[in-house]
């Protein structure tokens, strides 16, 4: 059982629906948003060590997962490999798009402070990985070599993150990377209203993030959401197909939106001249996919206009 994602005259006609017609011209706005990124950095952020790759990496594992998601969901070209039940798969991917999309906003709220906050918390990370490996392992002669070599990354991202030795001396005392649950509300009070950006960021957690979450992680809600269609007792039932149709639909769709949402969120802020592009795809999106077209109302009509 998924959220509705999904709207069209040829679902419910029962025909398949080929995201080939969206799908090209979105993956061709993530290409392009990840080459401005890396090819025409903005001066102002030239000095921020880090962003530029971060904002890179972003968008082309997103890219990637959302590729991942049209072959495990689309219905064209036919594959005989490709079971309807891989949708159930894709829940995950999007829990991954949506990370992403997190980040992008909330590190675009202030490039230069949060790109040091994020390196200081992954450096946290990084140290307190390496002290769990050196107490478990670290007498062991073959572990050795790996041991080195992470410590010898560590050490390397003191530089990147510019750690001073008093901050290095403590790591658990670091700043944490805060969840997406908790960043509609950073350094806003509970009575407070959201400014726009954040109530969206809300929106999304609300609505999408948990709801993922809880597949990913398979909780009893997550598990039935995810995992019902596998029991014995309705492999026999006639309506279980179409369910999985259904699911095929809504979890695409929501992929669609997320990266769709990524890409925009990116063009909002750094103006790399993909305005038109971007309101192209939504433009076809829309009308196909509820959750696009409830985006697309709530946030980006505004942010590419």
């Amino acid at each position: 059982m998924s959220r509705p994602g999904i709207s069209t005259t040829k679902e419910t006609e029962g025909k398949p629906l080929d995201f080939s017609v969206l799908g090209e011209p979105l993956n061709k706005l993530l290409i392009a948003t990840s080459n401005k990124l890396a090819r025409e950095w903005p001066k102002p952020y030239s000095n921020v060590t880090g962003a530029r790759e971060l904002f890179v990496m972003h968008v082309r594992t997103s890219r990637m997962s959302y590729i991942s998601a049209l072959y495990l969901g689309a219905d064209k070209p036919p594959d005989p490999l490709r079971l309807p039940e891989f949708c159930s798969s894709i829940p995950v991917l999007n829990r991954s798009i949506l990370d992403s999309l997190f980040m992008i906003m909330f590190i675009l709220e202030d490039v230069p402070s949060r790109i040091s906050w994020f390196w200081e918390a992954d450096w946290k990370e990084m140290r307190l990985e390496l002290d769990r490996y050196v107490e478990e392992y670290g007498s062991l002669p073959e572990w050795q070599p790996w041991l080195s070599q992470l410590s010898e990354h560590c050490n390397q991202g003191i530089v990147h993150a510019k750690l001073s030795p008093t901050q290095t001396s403590n790591p658990r005392a670091l700043r944490s990377w805060p969840n997406p649950g908790a960043m509609s509300r950073h350094g806003i009070s509970e009575t407070d209203p959201l400014p726009p950006n954040r109530a969206f960021m809300k929106y999304l957690n609300d609505y999408f993030y948990i709801d993922l979450s809880q597949q990913a992680h398979l909780g009893a809600w997550g598990m039935a959401k995810r995992g019902a269609v596998f029991l014995d007792e309705v492999q026999d039932d006639p309506r279980r197909q179409e369910r999985l149709r259904k699911s095929r639909y809504a979890n695409l769709g929501q992929s669609v939106a997320l990266v769709l949402a990524l890409a925009s969120e990116i063009e909002g802020h750094f103006n790399f001249g993909l305005r038109q592009q971007a309101r192209y795809v939504w433009g076809i999106a829309r009308p196909a996919i509820v959750v696009v077209e409830e985006m697309y109302q709530k946030r980006y009509c505004e942010l590419l206009d």
